[in-house]
């Protein structure tokens, strides 16, 4: 049983016999041309996927059924390229047999990530993280006081409703308050209030401290002193004259203290090879190496 389809040419010359396989050869082309093809890189994904797209027909007389499998380019809408691959197909498959296209089923099976064109111009480097500032430390004494205060007034709360037993702690308080006369220590005590609320004023508008160092990069990539000072570590111990190594990373320079054998070329080579090793960094920091020989017993 043949599972082709056999149209009667309009000579009487023979039969024109068009097998689904070529049916389904040129709804691949068709659709290989709108939503691209998938390469498979390695040998297991090459035995675990199979190549898209992927068509399948089935052919009834003059009247053929498709369903193809695509893989989605990244960044493109999805019903837009169904009805595309669906209008190409037919229209391919149509002009190229003479068959009638009844149905086109398109399934996206895979979505490619997105690649920008290369004269797309890449979004814009990440600002330099700052670490917490001295808002932060103020906004959490405040924060204390205030949880403070609120213990105290649900202590009284509960005192004044006999369900503990004790004397209330801010009732005295607003009854001392309210009793008060101007005194001679109300003026140092004023002013020294009234720094304390510019400081925090100060505090909050202070800009933040950048404590991290810039890596030369097009996308804003930064490094922490403490991955700093660790490259610097793992760069000074791997000298062999070296026995013990410590680093200090600062903004514009690094301090490596290295415990050596004895041999003089040791932190001149030291500070040759932190410096290639944080080459990277947007700007080469400024590399100081002390030196102390081993005693020997």
């Amino acid at each position: 049983m043949t599972t082709g389809v056999q149209a009667a040419e309009a000579d009487a010359r023979g039969r024109l016999v068009i097998h689904e396989r070529v049916v389904r050869k040129i709804a691949e082309q068709a659709a290989a041309a709108v939503a691209g093809r998938t390469e498979q890189a390695t040998v297991w994904e090459r035995l675990g996927r199979r190549r898209l797209p992927h068509a399948s027909a089935r052919v009834l007389g003059r009247h053929v059924r498709v369903e193809v499998e695509v893989s989605a380019p990244g960044g493109r809408a999805l019903p837009d390229l169904a009805a595309t691959v669906r209008d190409a197909i037919a229209r391919e498959v149509g002009e190229l047999t003479g068959l009638t296209v009844d149905r086109v089923d398109v399934r996206v099976a895979a979505v490619a990530p997105y690649r920008p064109p290369p004269e797309a111009e890449p979004l814009p480097a990440a600002g330099r993280p700052a670490a917490p500032g001295i808002a932060r430390k103020a906004g959490l004494l405040v924060a204390l006081l205030l949880v403070a205060l609120g213990v105290a007034g649900l202590y009284d709360a509960l005192v004044q409703g006999d369900v503990v037993d004790g004397r209330k702690l801010v009732e005295p308080l607003l009854e001392w308050l309210d009793g008060l006369e101007p005194q001679d220590w109300m003026v140092p005590a004023g002013i020294a209030v009234a720094l304390a609320g510019l400081a925090l004023v100060l505090a909050a508008l202070w800009p933040r401290p950048r404590r991290s160092l810039p890596v030369a990069a097009r996308t804003g990539v930064f490094a922490t002193r403490g991955a700093v000072e660790e490259l610097t570590v793992d760069s000074a111990a791997g000298h062999g004259g070296v026995l013990d190594a410590s680093a200090r990373a600062r903004r514009r320079g690094v301090r490596v203290r290295v415990l050596t054998d004895g041999e003089p070329e040791t932190p001149a080579e030291v500070r040759q090879g932190v410096t290639e090793r944080l080459a990277r960094l947007a700007r080469t920091p400024k590399v100081r190496v002390g030196a102390r020989r081993k005693e020997r017993r």
